[in-house]
């Protein structure tokens, strides 16, 4: 261990370079697919905006086909911005933390002149700093793919995979997944109880949150005066809508769904209807609202791990 520190210039250095090579063929793995996946959804997205599209239908991969590719790809690189949060989480606090602790591989560390909150604080730092850029090239590889075909599809902005890929809110949740893997591995010590914990807390972080996103800015409002109707315009996202009586009286959206609707309609004075909508202008203050609640939990949830760390092990 020694000369590994001395090689690497630093015990800190050393033991980051341990534990990088520790977990050298998933992180080997990971590189690859985000490497290949760009340099698809570049080489597919050059071709898509250089040829004209009548060129397209002469080819053997005509228009239509370089974009369900494109598709494919934002399809895929959303669910992965879902997704990789809670792999991270259960990664971090099993193989990283709670496997060192449960097998007491970490007391070999300690005696080669690592004080115990290096060897924690860089179980932490190197998989924060991998995370960051693995979901940094993530994100360039969705913007990549999703810009050329962003119109006339169902994968707008408001869709919750789309948005989570996007921007930065898809680094904030790795972030959180590192400091709550961190946490759980510590607090439970054994593999494969602490990867189990870990996913499911970052889970029940990502579904309330997607539960709750569309709150996070302040909503338009705008009406129409046949109740029947929304007006045509894909970048909006409805959050609520309703039926609007003649007094100006906001009624809920389940309102007259009954067999004789014209009739109670008419018996309720109902002129149009009323909605509330995020348009496309509203993506990044929402994006960043929620980065900021998403990397403020993240630091409180790190500031709990060392805190609990220091009080065990000094």
């Amino acid at each position: 261990m020694s000369a590994l520190s001395s090689g690497t210039g630093g015990i800190l250095r050393g033991t980051a370079w341990v534990v990088v090579r520790q977990h050298r063929t998933v992180l080997g793995v990971a590189a690859g697919a985000l490497v290949l996946s760009a340099a698809v959804a570049a080489g597919l997205r050059i071709w898509f905006e250089a040829t004209p599209p009548d060129d397209f239908d002469r080819n053997l991969f005509p228009r239509s086909d370089v974009r369900s590719t494109l598709l494919v790809i934002v399809e895929y690189a959303g669910l992965a911005a879902m997704l990789l949060p809670l792999l991270v989480a259960a990664a971090v606090a099993g193989p990283v933390v709670a496997r060192e602790l449960e097998s007491g591989t970490y007391k070999l560390a300690w005696s080669q002149s690592v004080t115990p909150l290096r060897w924690f604080a860089t179980k932490v730092t190197v998989p924060a700093v991998t995370v960051t850029a693995l979901m940094a090239a993530l994100i360039g590889v969705f913007r990549l793919a999703w810009e050329p075909v962003s119109t006339n599809t169902h994968l707008r902005w408001y869709s919750r995979h789309v948005f989570l890929a996007i921007g930065p809110t898809a680094i904030a949740y790795g972030l959180l997944a590192v400091a709550v893997g961190a946490l759980t591995g510590l607090l439970v010590r054994r593999t494969l109880a602490a990867m189990s914990v870990a996913g499911l807390a970052t889970g029940a972080v990502l579904m309330l949150m997607s539960s709750q996103w569309h709150k996070l800015w302040t909503t338009r409002s705008g009406s129409r005066s046949d109740p029947e109707r929304f007006p045509l315009t894909e970048d909006w996202f409805f959050t609520d809508t309703g039926l609007l009586t003649v007094s100006g009286e906001r009624l809920g959206g389940d309102t007259c769904l009954v067999l004789d609707r014209e009739a109670c309609l008419a018996e309720r004075d109902i002129v149009g209807r009323w909605y509330d909508y995020h348009p496309a202008s509203h993506l990044w203050p929402l994006q960043l609202v929620e980065t900021g609640i998403v990397l403020a939990l993240a630091a409180a949830v790190a500031w709990a791990a060392f805190r609990i760390f220091r009080r065990r092990h000094g």
